[in-house]
């Protein structure tokens, strides 16, 4: 640098200010903000780190320090960190009721662009909503996790006791047994029986295979026992053969049937398809059950069943066939929604459809003596009509031979004539020629 040029300065001569539309407090704010930013800086930068530029320092450069001696130990002066300022948490109606300065009220373009910033501020706000619920239920099911983690003992006993359950669930799975359990302890009397039949010793022979029946299993006795303790003692060498035969196909099935288990439940995934084929199976076995003992009991109610409007050959037919039906419709209504609690609710269905059908029973009991009642009603009524015909016939006859009704004065009494007021229906006309050969 040239002797004669004067030296740098920072000062300024002339201040020009600008009225950038931010207060006081918003710009003590961002100077402290600043403050500490370059604060940062120089921790970052270390101790020959020139000094932050600020407002009031000049741009000269700064002279270096002299070097310290190693033995010289400093002492670091404690930093006061300033507080951070603690921004406000808007709500959208707050948000909402924010206005622009007043210098952009009447520009159109500046009030639209504010609206769209105050609609972005409240997506932000939204999505940082969403994301802290998201963030802390994440949270809660990550410490729910670790709180009820399996160590790997635990693990390891867990895993061992569902391999026994599903081994245990598929064995006493009824299809099971009928198709694999059922056949081998039927073979396993079987060669017991056979075995006594060859034996030398009968009554022995026969006790022995009641006691192994009763206190042992197939699975319990292996080829080397059946080899050793029975086939053994057999004397006749064909019907050693023989039972040596049937000895092989009694393991054999027990083989193939123990194959089953362990591909059925040797992991969960197998177990579950399993689970999922004989779910559609019974399924379907039940849905095609359920139509044919539909196709059954329609025989038993053919009166009930729907007809065909279009058959109908006059309007009133027509009416009475579309009123059968609109009764069909209710009963099949109440049929179908019995058959969906029945499988739906179990044990307390059965019940509620057991409860429905001894009163049904008790009403078909009323209905049937009402019947009968009826029909000896309707039988008396005749009857009565009858006797009642045969009266006004009578006096019909009497009328027509006499030209006068009978009168019940003393005169017609006194000759022996026909009196109503002593008029017994029952004696009165047991003389009297009907004309009918009565």
């Amino acid at each position: 640098m040239p002797e004669d040029d004067p030296p740098l300065s920072s000062t300024v001569t002339e201040t020009v200010t600008t009225d950038t539309g931010v207060s006081k407090e918003e710009a003590a704010t961002v100077a402290a903000a600043f403050d500490d930013f370059w604060k940062e800086e120089d921790k970052k930068a270390g101790d020959d780190a020139p000094p932050a530029p600020g407002a009031a320092q000049e741009t000269k450069e700064a002279k270096p320090e002299p070097k310290r001696a190693k033995a010289e130990t400093s002492v670091p002066k404690p930093e006061t960190t300033k507080p951070v300022p603690e921004t406000k948490e808007y709500t959208d109606d707050e948000i909402d009721k924010i206005t622009t300065p007043t210098e952009y009220e009447e520009n159109p373009e500046s009030q639209k662009r504010f609206s769209e910033v105050k609609e972005l501020w409240k997506a932000d706000r939204a999505r940082a909503k969403a994301e802290s619920e998201r963030a802390a239920k994440l949270e809660k099911e990550l410490a729910d996790a670790r709180a009820n983690s399996f160590t790997p003992e635990a693990k390891a006993d867990y895993e061992h006791a569902a391999a026994i359950r599903r081994k245990f669930d598929f064995a006493s799975d009824p299809d099971f047994v009928a198709k694999f359990h059922q056949p081998v302890h039927n073979t396993f009397q079987s060669v017991l029986n056979e075995a006594v039949e060859v034996l030398p010793d009968k009554a022995a022979a026969q006790a022995w295979a009641k006691y192994i029946a009763e206190n042992y299993s197939p699975d319990s006795l292996d080829r080397n026992w059946w080899q050793n303790s029975v086939i053994a003692k057999v004397p006749n060498e064909m019907d050693r053969a023989s039972l040596l035969q049937s000895v092989t196909n009694l393991l054999k099935m027990q083989k193939e049937r123990d194959t089953e288990i362990n591909r059925r439940t040797n992991d969960k995934s197998a177990f579950d398809n399993w689970i999922k084929e004989k779910t559609e199976f019974t399924a379907k076995r039940v849905q095609e059950e359920i139509m044919t003992e539909i196709g059954i009991q329609e025989k038993r109610i053919q009166e009930v069943l729907p007809r065909d409007v279009e058959k109908a050959k006059t309007p009133a037919e027509r009416e009475a066939i579309e009123k059968h039906n609109e009764r069909f419709t209710k009963l099949n209504t109440f049929f179908q929604d019995t058959m969906k609690d029945l499988s739906a609710n179990g044990p307390k269905a059965w019940v509620r459809a057991s409860v429905e059908a001894t009163r049904a029973m008790l009403l078909e009991g009323e209905y049937k003596e009402m019947e009968h009642e009826l029909k000896t009603a309707k039988a008396e009524r005749d009857q009565l009509k009858a006797e009642l015909d045969k009266i006004q016939g009578a006096r019909r006859r009497i009328s027509h031979t006499t030209g006068t009704p009978p009168t019940s004065s003393s005169k017609e009494k006194s000759n022996g004539g026909l009196s109503i007021k002593d008029l017994d229906v029952r004696k009165s006309f047991e003389k009297f020629d009907w004309g009918d050969g009565t």
